[in-house]
């Protein structure tokens, strides 16, 4: 899990990273404590590049698009 940290960084991950430093300062500061958990979330997800898509469960499935026209019937209406 920890491996995560060093590699695969882009735009998008060190976007979220700052994000989330913004938000938890910005919690800080302001003194509203029961938001430090999201600056948190929004900080850690992206040193863990953890997220909603990480384990492959937001991907749309792959079907045979020539297997599905070929069930689908028409009938003419006269």
């Amino acid at each position: 899990m920890f491996q995560n940290i060093f590699k695969n960084w882009n735009f998008v991950r060190i976007l979220r990273l700052a994000m989330g430093i913004f938000i938890t300062v910005e919690v800080v500061k302001s003194g509203m404590w029961f938001l430090i958990i999201t600056g948190v979330l929004f900080t850690v997800m992206p040193l863990l590049n953890i997220g909603c898509c990480s384990g492959g469960t937001c991907s749309v499935s792959t079907k045979n698009h020539k297997q599905i026209n070929d069930e689908i019937e028409y009938e003419e209406i006269k």
